[in-house]
């Protein structure tokens, strides 16, 4: 149980979308404030979520998952390829189906050459930029809005409803109570999820109060280079996934 809730924790301790996120509380004008509203915000949701799964609502939520359990042992034996090994090598075959369509994508892109568009039908080569048309765009245009004001509160809600990885926390909190550990054991397992989520925040929130100027340099430099090869990091992440779990698969055949 521990060794999964450390891999799902690094692994969400690494996510862009949050190191944008510090960065952009680093360079408000109450930053180090900002932060810890952004870190309690974080913490609160943790522990909430922790508390009501856990504790108070454990009853149903092992119902739950015993169901859940029971209707996928049906379909792994009723299907061919999922029943036993083959399961890993059913995922890690589709793990490098992935990577060959992402490559295939990032060539193609890469070979689409782009195209400015005049601004007011003049002849610069001046590229218009469209508003978001997504709605995750448009939220994340709204977020980013409200935390570039000068009051705390934003940050803390942000906190609030960012902190936990819908997908990833919820499958933590199915395995973490399929583990068969004490409760207190579990509840400390989550928090401990928690805290490595938090960490982008906590690192810089400790550093920050001995060297202000040099540790948002750094967070800038580590957003980039996270921006830069986020496509490298995913091929190597899903390669890598894949040849594991092939590699397992066979081994157990």
């Amino acid at each position: 149980m521990w060794t999964v809730v450390l891999i799902c924790g690094f692994g969400m301790a690494i996510d862009p979308v949050r190191i944008g996120l510090a960065v952009v509380l680093l360079t408000r004008r109450r930053p180090m404030l900002n932060l810890f509203a952004f870190w309690l915000g974080g913490i609160v949701a943790g522990v909430g979520v922790a508390v009501g799964v856990l504790l108070l609502m454990r009853e149903a939520a092992l119902v739950a998952i015993r169901n859940a359990g029971t209707a996928i042992s049906q379909v792994r034996s009723a299907i061919f390829i999922l029943d036993g090994a083959r399961l890993q090598i059913t995922l890690g075959l589709l793990a490098l189906v992935v990577l060959a369509v992402m490559t295939a994508r990032a060539r193609s892109t890469a070979q689409v050459p782009a195209t400015a568009v005049p601004a007011g039908g003049g002849d610069a080569d001046t590229l218009v930029e469209e508003p978001p048309r997504g709605v995750f765009q448009r939220l994340g245009g709204r977020t980013q809005e409200m935390l570039n004001t000068d009051v705390v509160w934003p940050a803390f809600l942000v906190g609030l409803a960012s902190s936990f990885p819908p997908y990833e926390g919820v499958v933590l909190l199915a395995f973490i109570m399929a583990s068969g550990a004490a409760i207190t054991t579990q509840f400390l397992a989550f928090v401990l999820f928690t805290l490595m989520v938090l960490a982008v925040i906590e690192i810089p929130l400790v550093a920050y109060l001995a060297k202000p100027e040099q540790t948002l340099a750094l967070m800038l430099r580590l957003q980039d280079w996270l921006r830069t090869y986020r496509r490298q990091i995913m091929q190597v992440s899903v390669g890598g996934t894949g040849l594991i779990l092939l590699t397992q698969g066979l081994a157990a055949l």
